[in-house]
């Protein structure tokens, strides 16, 4: 009986850390999210945007979310292939996204980088609060 009452706690608690099926995911990241260089909005259609720009570089992309896992392309100006970003969504609800990126590949992929990355968190900007409309 023991090791049954155990064995429910466990799984218990696994699976309320679980995170919610990627169409409930893709739905909570839509809109505008701050990090401490730029703010990302995540639109309907699939695609991102940067605000302010980087450098004209990668202002632009798509993604999408699969298994958990938060997939963004981009091409940097003068280059023929996209570079990809895969993050690992940790936390996604109303107001924070926590993510730590996986792998980055393609061209301008920083030298030295050392993936798995730490976590990052990000937050909702309320329209009210967008201080750059689109």
């Amino acid at each position: 009986m023991r090791t049954a009452v155990v064995f429910l706690a466990l799984t218990t608690s696994m699976l309320a850390g679980a995170l919610p099926d990627d169409a409930t995911l893709t739905r909570r990241i839509l809109g505008r999210w701050h990090s401490y260089r730029h703010d990302t909005q995540y639109r309907a259609d699939g695609t991102w945007i940067l605000d302010p720009p980087d450098d004209g570089q990668n202002t632009r992309g798509k993604w999408r979310i699969e298994h958990g896992k938060l997939i963004e392309t981009w091409r940097f100006v003068g280059e023929s292939s996209d570079s990809t970003t895969v993050d690992e969504v940790i936390e996604l609800t109303r107001d924070t996204l926590k993510f730590r990126t996986l792998s980055q590949e393609g061209p301008g992929r920083p030298e030295g980088l050392v993936l798995p990355s730490g976590v990052y968190t990000l937050k909702r900007i309320k329209d009210d609060q967008a201080s750059h409309p689109q």
